[in-house]
């Protein structure tokens, strides 16, 4: 059998679609470190915390003090006040046990849950009439709907209550977002988005992304606390990019001309984006250009 010319041999070469990333990893400028901006960060975690420290020895703002310790993990920048959380969270069970009695009572079970207290699903009975059907007004609650529904993902084998309540939300509010009169809109874009993924099944930080612009629409958001999370998924970014470049420059530049070219660039941000994202790559904030927040 007569050898191969070399000439005569076809390989198969792959055209690799241009990097969306372009060069922009390859030098760092480290004047982009904004001066000043770690001082304010650690202001407004001072004003926060002192903020969470203050509702925490008035009973009467208990409810108001989960629903900001529910903002301040849903916007990404719980690593700030993870000892805070705990001393919130920590005193709620010890001055509530399973009869949490402020309101709020889904946010409650699921953050309480979330962090390692099981506390008892019986407390949904009252969402119930005496003929075991949940309640009337709970149909055309729309922000207590979702609430539960987020808070069904927390259940365990047995919580038939819990079982009935996701079945429930879950048809409720999928007959409300196909209600002409909220299309488009922001509450019929937050429905859907439940519906496919449950928040308790979605990536933090793709979650934060996702919520610092549906949290500043809110008449009641907390200023310190918005710019604080903006501020936070800015340095975020910028510690990503410097980390990149640090990664890019370990290879040989002959290596990335000659053979990997655009595949290394594109392959390099995967990589990376798939051990910061702690998971699937496309689940990263990466996939998305750099860019500070609005």
């Amino acid at each position: 059998m007569s050898a191969v010319k070399q000439e005569d041999v076809k390989r198969p070469t792959a055209k690799f679609p241009p990097s969306v990333w372009g060069d922009q990893f390859l030098v760092y400028d480290q004047e982009e470190d904004q001066t000043g901006v770690e001082k304010v960060v650690e202001d407004l975690k001072e004003e926060v915390k002192k903020e969470i420290l203050r509702a925490l020895n008035i009973h009467a703002e208990h409810t108001n003090l989960l629903i900001l310790v529910d903002a301040v993990e849903r916007l990404g920048i719980d690593y700030y006040f993870e000892e805070d959380i705990k001393q919130v969270l920590q005193h709620f069970y010890d001055a509530y046990g399973d009869n949490w009695n402020g309101g709020a009572t889904s946010v409650w079970f699921r953050i309480m849950r979330q962090h390692g207290f099981f506390v008892s699903s019986d407390i949904f009975k009252s969402y119930k009439d005496k003929d075991g059907a949940f309640k009337e007004p709970l149909k055309s609650d729309i922000e207590g709907l979702l609430e539960l529904y987020e808070a069904t993902y927390l259940r365990v084998p047995g919580e038939v209550i819990l079982d009935e309540a996701l079945a429930f939300t879950r048809g409720r509010l999928d007959d409300i977002s196909k209600d002409p009169s909220l299309s488009n809109s922001m509450v019929s874009k937050q429905i859907q988005e439940a519906l496919k993924q449950p928040l308790h099944k979605r990536v933090p930080r793709i979650e934060a992304l996702r919520y610092i612009p549906f949290y500043q629409q809110q008449t009641s958001h907390n200023k310190s606390l918005l710019k604080l999370a903006k501020l936070g998924f800015t340095l975020l970014q910028s510690l990503h990019k410097k980390e990149l470049c640090q990664i890019y420059k370990y290879a040989h530049p002959s290596l990335l001309v000659q053979f990997f070219n655009v595949y290394y660039n594109q392959t390099c941000v995967r990589a990376y984006k798939y051990i910061v994202g702690g998971g699937k790559a496309s689940m990263s904030p990466l996939m998305y250009p750099m860019r500070e927040i609005d």
